[in-house]
């Protein structure tokens, strides 16, 4: 153990000489590059040993690819990390025939096992998972380090990261994942972790965090944003992102700790066109036994969406004023119940227990692709019946919910005006 953190704090130590990127510009890579920014370091639940996972996952998914990729991976650690001793930007390249940064497969064995079953006797194998991470840092490329007391969910700092990525892996276009704690459009607190992001408590909104997205990539050069991190998909987070990218991949619920399963999904992300209704359909396969919900929406269509629902609350003001938003299918647990309702059903409840066919074309172009477990998470069961694939909050609406929610919605949630909510009340 001593001897894999001399290995990495030397080689940090060796980096964090200049804190440069190399000025030698590297050749555009064709096809999709892939970044991961993954935020631990958390003030609320330790997602440390999940997010660590993840990388394992991702790194076993580079060396099975059967074709070239390339992987960079912001990692933001815990402040008592042994092993990484600052945030850094590790680097991935596959071969496509087996080799990742020119090595065989590390630690087979151990990482094999994981990928099979992460879980032993009821509880998430930490240590092995710390093994076998220690592992994949001996052979990541440690491409840039950064101060250990920056702030991961800082605009600056990740318009920062962003930029350092595409020096390093200069691409035709990117895919983005996101990895930490979440809690979609509700405003960030440095007490308890919301909107996105947890780094010792710090969390970006959703508004700041697109405007970050959209000043760090150019036009048409980020394909899609996965967020591995709770209740992001949502109608306020899709309309925020509508200009920085052009697919958001998200459960409009809480997301298992473990988080996405990348060993099976990764691959299908690098292909020119990703079929995302495979990746949906996976994703719940594999959290069968548990609870989820994944969605892809269309961000170039959900402007449409948006002007679809303004139809929708004008045609049934009336209505509006008695509406019994019980009746709907809702997607959040405890403190943020009623957060966010189905979009489809919402519309369905309105219109009799049918959805217009005229609003359901302008959905199913928003919505590309879905999947659900029909499973209990506490009190809460996605019927795929009525799951959408995309919720929305229901301003004015829900009675007992802080009013911190309604006055954050209404003068920083694009959606709410986008939708006609400001004009239905």
């Amino acid at each position: 153990m001593k001897h894999i953190f001399f290995l990495f704090v030397s080689a940090c130590l060796f980096v964090a000489c200049s804190n440069e990127i190399p000025a030698d510009v590297q050749e555009e890579r064709q096809g999709r590059t892939i970044f991961a920014y993954l935020v631990s370091n958390n003030q609320s639940s330790d997602l440390d040993s999940y997010l660590k996972y993840n990388v394992i996952s991702m790194y076993y998914s580079l060396i099975h690819s059967e074709k070239p990729c390339a992987l960079a991976v912001y990692y933001r650690p815990k402040t008592s990390d042994t092993e990484m001793a600052y945030p850094c930007i590790l680097g991935f390249e596959s071969d496509g025939k087996g080799l990742v940064n020119n090595t065989e497969e590390v630690d087979a064995e151990n990482i094999e096992s994981l990928i099979a079953n992460p879980w032993q006797s009821g509880s998430f194998a930490s240590s092995k998972v710390q093994a076998a991470f220690s592992e994949i840092l001996k052979i990541a490329q440690i491409e840039k380090l950064y101060d250990s007391d920056h702030i991961a969910t800082d605009p600056v700092v990740m318009r920062q990261v962003l930029a350092d990525m595409q020096v390093v892996f200069p691409s035709d276009t990117y895919g983005l994942i996101y990895g930490s704690h979440a809690t979609g459009w509700m405003k960030a607190s440095k007490s308890v972790a919301r909107a996105f992001g947890d780094d010792n408590g710090y969390s970006i909104n959703i508004p700041e965090l697109a405007d970050v997205l959209e000043n760090s990539f150019s036009a048409g050069k980020l394909d899609f944003v996965l967020f591995d991190a709770c209740m992001m998909g949502t109608a306020e987070v899709a309309y925020e992102l509508r200009n920085a990218t052009r697919y958001c991949i998200a459960s409009v619920m809480e997301t298992p700790a473990e988080g996405f399963p990348y060993k099976y999904l990764l691959e299908n992300l690098y292909a020119d066109t990703p079929d995302y209704q495979q990746f949906c359909s996976t994703f719940a396969d594999y959290f069968k036994q548990d609870w989820g919900t994944c969605a892809v929406v269309d961000c170039s269509k959900i402007s449409g969406l948006a002007d679809a629902v303004s139809v929708q609350l004008k045609e049934h003001a009336e209505q509006l004023e008695s509406f019994d938003y019980h009746s709907v299918q809702q997607y959040g647990e405890n403190s943020y119940r009623n957060f966010s309702f189905d979009v489809g059903d919402f519309v369905c409840q309105l219109n009799d227990g049918i959805i217009p066919s005229s609003f359901q074309q302008v959905l199913d172009e928003a919505v590309i692709a879905k999947s659900c477990v029909e499973r209990t998470f506490i009190t809460v069961r996605p019927d795929a019946d009525r799951f959408c694939g995309i919720g929305m909050y229901l301003p004015g609406m829900v009675s007992y919910v802080s009013s911190s929610w309604e006055s954050y919605y209404t003068s920083s949630i694009s959606w709410y005006q986008a939708a006609g909510w400001d004009s239905w009340k």
